[in-house]
Formats: C-alpha cells, structure tokens, sequence
C-alpha cells in the first residue's frame, strides 16, 4: 500500500516540529527527514518525542547534499544517516551520487565499493538504500551550448541499470527529470523495477519544486503509472519552502492538503476505476 511523506525540506527553515504538526494536521502517513545545515544535530530523543507526540513514523531519511557541521565528508555523512535510520528504525535511506564534471552522476569511482559496504553495514536491518537521480544545474542549464552538452551526456537512464547492478533501489525525483529535458514518462520506465520511493512535485522550466499541477511535468500521467505497476512504495512531497510558503503556517497548511489531495485524489480515482 502506497504511504505519502512530508519532507522536512519542504520548510527547511522552520523548526522541524512545525513538519510534524502539518503532517498530521494534514493527514500525511508520515515524515521524510531530510539532514541539512538546521537539521543536522536534532538529539534522537527529541525526533523520537516529535514522533511520538504527533503519531507521524519517519518513513525515510535522506543525507545532507550540501556540508552540514560535524558530519564530515561525502561519504562520511551517508555513514551518519544510515546510523540514525539504525537508531530510529528508518526504514528507507536515500543519498545523491556524487556529480560528475560533465555526466550528471558519477556511477564509477568509489560508489560500487561504497555501497557493498553500505549494504554490509544494513544487512540485517530493515533498511533498504536508495540512490537518488540529479537535476541540471540551473545555472548551465541557460546557456545553450552547455545544456546541450549536458543533454548529451547525460546518464540519468543509466541509474535504472546501477541499481539492478548493485542491489539498491531508486528515489525518483520527478523535478529533477524536468530540469534534464528528458521525458518524465520514459525516464519512470527505465526506472520502474526499482522504485521504493518518489520525491514528487512539479517544474515549470525554469523553478524546479513546485507544488503538483503547478508547473508543466505530466504528474497524473506519472502517478497513473505508478499505479497501473502496482507501485506500493512510498510517495514524498518534496517541494521548496517558497512554494509551500512556509514563512505563514496557515499557508504552508494550506499548500499541504492541496498537495496531499492532488496526489490522494488521483489515486484513489485510479484505484476506483480499476475496480469497477
């Protein structure tokens, strides 16, 4: 059964009981708990009381992609999120690959060896680890030759193929696939047998993280296939605070139902259909 998480970072600037409380206001199944510079030393007892005290699991927990203090490096802060999905009974870790010069992610290098020792690390725990696709630097994405470059080497299909390899799943970023050009539709089939959790919201060409149906990426036609497959992961909102606009709580609630029921409504209308 599919379950939908709020993520933190969709008010990364808020205090994180502010996600609980909007999670549960909402109706959400639970928390995405992404680390970063306001959220990377939260004590365990205080994320166990917020759990707790709003009845909202964390569902998964995704690694800093930007430095965060006393986490170390790259490497070193996967290590860290794994330990406290360890501690917290997490059950789904997700990181970004390391960006390539030119290719969007670099599947080479250290991560295979890194990821076996992950894997080692969580074998007998109810964690599954997932690798994230990357989005298009919006700054290159501007200048016409260099888009085309990236365009050409891009390697976003090719995640499908490195988790079959390696024995990991995929978080699919449907806003991340905007920025690459590529069909969203097409990009979901390569990716398809792998998926335990999409990070979804909308992209209108220019700002990526937009509320779903805010922008030009074809979400109901994605979330139809997602449940013709049978897809019973896990669905995360991830949008950006400007667009929950999460300064004003009553807005950031607001936005919330509406994504939440834009995301429920299709589904249920699917599910719904298929029965009858």
């Amino acid at each position: 059964m599919i379950k939908i998480a709020l993520s933190t970072g969709c008010l990364y600037e808020n205090p994180i009981s502010d996600v609980f409380e909007i999670a549960q206001i909402v109706g959400f199944d639970g928390i995405e708990l992404l680390i970063d510079k306001n959220k990377c030393n939260i004590p365990i007892d205080e994320l166990n009381g917020l759990s707790d005290k709003y009845k909202m699991p964390i569902l998964s927990i995704h690694s800093p992609f930007v430095t965060c203090d006393g986490w170390g490096g790259f490497w070193e802060q996967i290590d860290k999120t794994i330990a406290i999905a360890k501690v917290l009974s997490i059950p789904l870790v997700n990181f970004h690959p390391p960006k390539g010069i030119i290719i969007c992610h670099d599947l080479a290098g250290n991560l295979p060896d890194n990821i076996r020792e992950y894997k080692q690390s969580i074998k007998d725990q109810k964690i599954i680890l997932t690798i994230e696709n990357l989005p298009y630097p919006k700054h290159l994405r501007k200048i016409p030759i260099l888009s085309r470059i990236f365009t050409f080497a891009d390697n976003t299909c090719q995640i499908g193929k490195f988790a079959e390899e390696n024995g990991i799943y995929i978080t699919l970023d449907t806003a991340h696939i905007g920025t690459t050009g590529r069909d969203i539709l097409s990009v979901y089939d390569s990716f398809r047998n792998f998926i335990a959790n999409v990070h979804i919201s909308d992209y209108d060409g220019d700002t990526q993280h937009l509320l779903p149906g805010k922008g030009k990426l074809p979400l109901r036609k994605f979330l139809n296939l997602l449940i013709d497959d049978n897809y019973d992961g896990l669905i995360t909102l991830e949008t950006n605070p400007s667009a929950m606009e999460a300064k004003e709580m009553k807005k950031a609630i607001n936005n919330a139902k509406y994504s939440l029921s834009y995301i429920r409504d299709i589904c249920c209308q699917i599910t719904t259909s298929s029965k009858s």
